[in-house]
């Protein structure tokens, strides 16, 4: 907790005016931005900015308090998911705490959990950021400052000064926002008082789905017996996240963007509160399966304050309309729970709603700009942005639209012109003694060998390394080899190599992979295992099981831009021999090797 000298009580003559201060060594009252003194009508308000984790500890009973009394998502505005939160997502957003705290005497009344970070928006141009703890990743339906009932106008005014009184900031970012909120409009009225220019605008928010016991709508969307839930056993639940992630990596690959669901962090996270909240009753992973019993949508449904609420929702982008079939189920589910409603957020309706009566809540993303120059180009820039990506804004039908066109457009100007630049590696396969990580342990995995896993492990193993049942059965029957690596016995990381002719796609032609010869076409370590040497490792096992096979020659081509891949081959032994060009121009290919290796252009049918 931040302390400067030791806070000092200061009654101004008036009864509504307010004074900041530490007393000085001399017993004046000095001028400190640290600490707060708000007098008003025989009310004292202390404000205290906590930059220490442990801090907010010491007051997460009281912090809750405040959350429930809010009424409006009290566990994702509450210690326990923003504390989990800024676990697993501080260090990955170089994040330093700047939560501000209210008191009235020794009464927690408000509390806005701030964190700064230096954010880089162009190689030339860095900002100070004030963003909202939760803010990343899986996002709930709303977050914001709170306020005690009653003191939402000194809480917000308390606040605002703080900020302005502060001269290391360039803009606060904070979203997405309840609206209406109280507490926001008096810090924002008394922020633009003060000159700072304020920006607000709609940043999504829920469709809220009313379930009332009037048993029309199951005539509209009966329930479906397919539908089904993970709800308290840890294992179970690990397996529904596992489901879900996998669906999410599909369908947000179909999008070509990255799912918030699917990274390291966001595996922590959800772990962390899913586990415990389902031994509560107040965590369920929801699946629907095909008529083969494999899922084909899954969703996170956490119950917070009264409302079932759909944190996140995973459809195979071959099967949209199961999205309608789950979210009912769920709905049929949070009624029987005793539930008021079952909240979707805007990524899940999407994919489209049940028949059933809705409204829709409105969560707000406000923008305040410092005095800096940094600031005003930020204000400028965030104008230009949000013009750009107006689709954000737009009615579900038309975002999906917009995002519709921008890959048709993508995809025609790949037609009219790309152009590709790849390494070609070659590996003369002989071991080279590579340590091992403690833990590991490699084979051979056949066709056989994956037939024999059991559902659970052999869904674990298709959603940790990103692969496809079917995808890698026809690379078995191509004849090519995989090699499974295992941390701690859990799937950590898979190589491939074809031993006779194998397409591929970044150069639109096939390799011509002679006798005594192996390509290498994939190599992937799970995010959870990287920095631990596993690609090396693997291609060692890969090169003995290699020699056995009479093969002592290996390829490899790998993105000129791919480091982390280059490392691992070099420590492998393998050798850069040239760079290969693909060039697509107007409908014409070219491929160029520099400089032009006799094997290298007999490899690629040159």
């Amino acid at each position: 907790m931040v302390a400067t000298g030791s806070l000092q009580r200061s009654f101004a003559e008036s009864p509504n005016s307010f004074q900041y201060g530490v007393a000085s060594r001399n017993g004046q009252l000095a001028p400190n931005a640290n600490a707060s003194w708000y007098v008003a009508r025989a009310m004292a308000i202390r404000l205290e900015v906590i930059d220490e984790v442990e801090a907010l500890h010491t007051i997460a009973d009281s912090w809750q308090e405040m959350a429930n009394e809010a009424g409006i998502s009290p566990l994702f505005r509450g210690p326990r998911w923003l504390l989990s939160w800024w676990r697993a997502y501080q260090r990955q957003l170089g994040a330093e705490l700047f939560s501000l705290v209210v008191y009235d005497d020794e009464r927690l009344v408000g509390l806005a959990p701030f964190y700064k970070r230096h954010a880089k928006r162009s190689p030339t141009r860095k900002l100070e950021e004030i963003r909202l703890i939760g803010d990343a990743g899986p996002r709930p339906p709303v977050l914001g400052i709170l306020a005690a009932p009653g003191y939402e106008d000194k809480v917000g005014v308390a606040i605002a000064d703080h900020l302005v009184a502060q001269t290391d900031w360039d803009v606060i970012d904070l979203e997405p926002l309840e609206d209406p909120s109280e507490a926001r409009a008096h810090l924002v009225g008394r922020l633009a008082r003060k000159g700072r220019p304020v920006d607000s605008r709609s940043a999504g928010g829920v469709t809220r789905i009313e379930l009332q016991a009037t048993g029309s709508e199951e005539e509209a969307t009966p329930k479906d017996a397919r539908a089904s839930a993970y709800v308290d056993e840890p294992a179970k639940l690990r397996k529904g996240l596992a489901t879900l992630r996998r669906l999410s990596r599909l369908e947000w690959a179909h999008r070509d963007e990255a799912s918030p669901f699917t990274d390291r962090q966001a595996t922590h996270l959800l772990e962390d509160i899913v586990l415990p909240l389902g031994k509560e009753g107040r965590a369920r992973l929801a699946r629907l399966d095909d008529v083969d019993g494999q899922a084909i949508a899954a969703a996170l449904v956490i119950d917070d304050g009264g409302r079932a609420i759909v944190l996140a929702l995973a459809v195979d982008p071959e099967t949209e309309e199961a999205a309608p079939r789950l979210l009912a189920a769920e709905a049929y589910a949070a009624r029987e729970r005793g539930l008021r409603s079952l909240d979707i957020s805007d990524s899940a309706i999407e994919h489209g709603l049940p028949q059933m009566p809705t409204t829709r809540t409105r969560a707000v993303q406000l923008s305040v700009y410092g005095t800096s120059s940094a600031a005003s180009l930020a204000r400028t820039y965030g104008k230009v942005r949000r013009k750009m990506h107006v689709a954000k804004d737009a009615p579900v039908a038309a975002a999906a639209g917009a995002r519709a066109a921008w890959s048709k457009i993508r995809t025609a100007a790949a037609n009219v012109a790309g152009l590709e630049r790849l390494q070609l590696y070659r590996g003369e396969l002989w071991t080279r003694g590579v340590a091992h990580t403690p833990g590991l342990t490699m084979q051979v995995l056949s066709e056989v060998d994956y037939d024999a896993m059991e559902r659970s492990d052999k869904e674990l193993f298709l959603e940790g390394l990103h692969l496809d049942d079917s995808q890698i059965r026809e690379t078995w029957q191509r004849g090519d080899i995989a090699v499974l690596a295992r941390l701690s016995g859990r799937p950590a990381g898979i190589a491939w190599c074809a031993c006779k002719r194998v397409l591929v796609p970044e150069l639109d032609r096939h390799l011509s992979v002679g006798p005594g010869e192996a390509y290498i076409h994939d190599l992937f370590v799970a995010p959870t295992a990287r920095g631990r040497s596993l690609a090396p490792s693997m291609l060692e096992f890969l090169a003995t099981d290699l020699r056995q096979r009479d093969i002592y020659k290996s390829w490899a081509l790998i993105g000129s831009n791919n480091i982390a891949s280059v490392r691992a081959f070099e420590k492998a032994a393998y050798t850069a021999v040239a760079e290969v060009v693909h060039a697509h121009i107007g409908g014409v290919d070219r491929l160029v090797v520099r400089p032009p290796d006799v094997e290298a252009k007999k490899l690629l049918g040159l």
